[in-house]
Formats: C-alpha cells, structure tokens, sequence
C-alpha cells in the first residue's frame, strides 16, 4: 500500500492520543451477548459499549439517537430526510483460554493491535467515526446526513436490526465495515444445520463421554472422547468456521480414529469419516457446486455431540450465489444413513447487489487509488449486516490476504491498517456527501 498523504497523516496526528484512548476504553467493555434485562435486550454488556460510544459521540459533537435501546447513531451533516448509512456493530464474541494478550484490553505491540473486537468489530466501527470526526473538526460543509450506526446483536445473529427498523427508516445507501476489502457486492449463501441418527441398538453405551468447545462460528481446536473407559484428547488449531482451510480442526481425526466401534454407532463414524471429515468442499456428499463469481462451496464440520439415545453432528455450508438452499438440502439428504433426520439451526439466502451502483464504483476508485490494490468488487463467505439492512454493502476492513483473525484468541488489527482504512473511509464520505467544485 502507498504512503497515507501528508494532510490525513497531519490531522490524524492532532488527534491520535485521544483517539487511541476511546479505542482502549471500548474494548475494555466486554460486549458479549448476555441475558435480556430491563432496556439491554441483548445483555448488559452490549447495552454499556451502546451508551459509552453514544456518549462519546455527544462528546466529539454529533447528533445522537437509538432505536429499540439496542441500535444507536451519531449523525452529521444537513437533516435531508434521505441519509447515507455506516453500520457496524459493539457486541463481540466470548473468549475461552487461548490468549497471550488480555482479551479485554487494547495491547499496541510491534505495530499491532490485540483485544477482542479490534477487528470485528469495534475499532473498525471507531474508524468510521473518527474519519467523520476529522471531516467535522476541518468544518467541511456536507450535502447530505451521514448517520454512523451502531448494531449490538451482529455476532447473534442480527436481532437488533428489525427493532431499528421498526422505528427508523433504513439509508439510501451505505456500507458495514465488518467484512473485507475491496466493496463487496454479493454473500454467498449460508445454511447451518444438526443431523441426528437415533441409535437403537445398544451401540451407544460404548462412548462414555464425548466433550469438546463447540460453536458454531469456529472450527474446534478440542475434543475428548472416552470409549470403554479409555480417554483421548485431541488438540488442534481454531479457525473461523468461514475459513475451514485455515484450522486443524479435530473432528475429522476424532472421527477416523473411532471408525471401529461396533453397530449404528460404528457405522456413523464410517459415514462422517467417508463423507464429511476433511471434505472442506462437500465433494464426497456431491455438494462441491461452483460458480465464477464466487466460487467453491465450503462445508465447516464442528460439532459432534452424544445425547441419550441418539448422535449428533452439525455442519455448516456457505455456498455459492448461484445455488439455491433447496437444491443443497436435496443432495445432502440423499447422502444420508436410513433414519437420519435434519434441524436447520440458521439460513440465511445468497444477497447480491448491483456492483455498478455510483457510489460503489466511486469507492472501488477511492480504494484503488488510496491503496495501490486492484478495486474489482467481490464476494464473502461471510455473513454481515448486509444481509438484514436495505441498501448496505460490505466494506473493509480486512485488506487482501487477510483472514481467519476474529472469533478466536489474540484477534489482531496492524495499526498502519487502522490508520488506512479510516482514510478510505474518510476520503469516500467526502466524495459521497460534499459538493463537487
């Protein structure tokens, strides 16, 4: 990437100690979703970051508001009844004992950041804010509302947005900073599920316990089964479930290892190690669909669970913009052993936009020129507030090459990435909301 220009560095550096302490005090906040309580629908925790980052932005000079006490903004600019949108979100993932910094502070070491949230998705979200700041502080005239949005349930599964929506009516366009670079036009598809296969025949009794840290938005780094008494554990490395190439994720070997168990229990293992174990692709289930604009399904195996009488495994899929859910759910089930019965636990449709839209090409330019990176819109794997807010995109903050960083222990955000990508956010409000001379 070039150099970050004279005059943004200059009016970054007038403000960067107090930016850096706002950024320290978020992350303090440990967001993580919690129990529904009086005016917090999402917990305690998300409703404090909401009220601290609300009561900075009074601070810094914006105009606030909240809907639903779980969706708040900071606006800027004439009060035109049309306004360009920012939406990101405060809640953050739970952590478990895989860090070498606190999770809940802001570390600054050899030119990175570590804490939860420093990349998904709060010093992102901060970056947006800043940016406008910076733009207010110089008094550059808009000519239109910019409205800077801050979610509280993204990471649960986007429940804040219809109480928002209900209240407030959506932009006319705008992005999330939660995703990756460069614009990101289309998500890919993505249906999360639990098959379970009864067992009948006494086969079960051969596994006494079967543990591990199981969650839907990683692949597991741990697992331990005990057979006949016999206890094994199985250690490997988290990765994000959207990045399955990037973790060593135990089930497959946990699956291999117990193929010789007597039975339906014997004979579900065989299945899963056959089918699924490192099928990142689904081509042993004839789920390996492709297309040209966003390629290869991916399939994420992570969780495997013994109930009463029954087992239990679930998979995710993210697939292609092009292939339907239906036609997903119709090949895999005639994979399946006899008795076998699916729960969709999250479904969510492919949502693509139109790549050709003014202001996406305006910041594909911004981009390319603020970066010296090719601007071509793209897909994800990801799933992002895109999917539930009319008119928003993704945008940033990864930068290419980046990936697997959040949902697991010593998330990281580089400073001088920070430092970029509030100057292409800043640079592109000016382009979308300022005069042409």
């Amino acid at each position: 990437m070039k150099e970050i220009r004279t005059d943004f560095q200059k009016l970054f550096e007038e403000s960067k100690d107090e930016f850096l302490t706002y950024f320290t005090d978020l992350i303090r906040i440990p967001s993580v979703n919690g129990h529904k309580t009086y005016q917090a629908p999402f917990g305690i925790g998300p409703k404090r970051a909401l009220e601290y980052i609300l009561n900075l932005s009074k601070k810094l000079g914006f105009r606030t508001g909240q809907a639903g006490n779980c969706v708040g903004w900071a606006e800027y600019g004439p009060e035109t009844e049309d306004y360009f949108g920012v939406l990101g979100h405060l809640d953050v993932v739970d952590v478990v004992d895989d860090w070498n910094y606190p999770p809940f502070d802001l570390t600054l070491r050899e030119g990175y950041f570590y804490g939860r949230g420093v990349l998904d998705n709060k010093g992102p979200l901060l970056s947006t804010l800043f940016a406008l700041y910076l733009i207010k502080k110089q008094r550059i005239p808009l000519n239109k509302r910019i409205r800077i949005m801050f979610g509280t349930d993204e990471e649960m599964g986007s429940r804040d947005i219809p109480y928002f929506l209900k209240e407030q009516k959506p932009p006319y366009a705008g992005f999330t900073p939660d995703c990756k670079f460069p614009i990101v036009y289309g998500e890919r598809g993505i249906v999360d599920l639990t098959v379970t296969l009864p067992i009948t025949d006494g086969s079960l009794e051969q596994i006494d316990s079967l543990k591990g840290v199981f969650d839907h938005s990683f692949l597991p780094d741990y697992a331990a089964i005990t057979v006949n008494g016999k206890k094994t554990e199985y250690h490997g490395k988290k990765a994000p479930s959207n990045a399955p190439d990037m973790a060593k994720n135990v089930l497959p070997e946990l699956v291999e290892d117990n193929q010789d168990l007597t039975g339906q229990t014997g004979k579900l293992f065989q299945w899963l190690n056959r089918k699924i174990a490192n099928q990142y692709n689904g081509k042993n289930l004839g789920l390996d669909y492709r297309d040209e604009d966003s390629g290869e399904l991916q399939l994420s195996f992570y969780d495997l669970e013994k109930g009463i009488d029954e087992l239990n495994f679930s998979i995710s899929m993210r697939y292609p913009v092009t292939i339907s859910e239906d036609m997903i759910l119709r090949q895999l089930k005639s994979q399946f052993l006899k008795r076998m019965e699916l729960r969709i636990n999250r479904s969510f449709p492919s949502t693509v936009k139109d790549k050709d839209l003014s202001y996406m090409q305006k910041f594909s330019k911004i981009y390319e020129e603020d970066t010296g990176l090719n601007g071509e819109p793209v897909t994800t794997t990801g799933a992002t507030y895109a999917r539930e807010m009319p008119n928003i995109i993704a945008f940033g903050p990864s930068f290419p090459g980046q990936k697997g960083i959040a949902h697991k222990g010593d998330e990281w955000l580089k400073y001088s990435d920070w430092l970029m990508m509030m100057q292409i956010y800043y640079d592109c409000f000016i382009s979308e909301l300022v005069d042409e001379q």
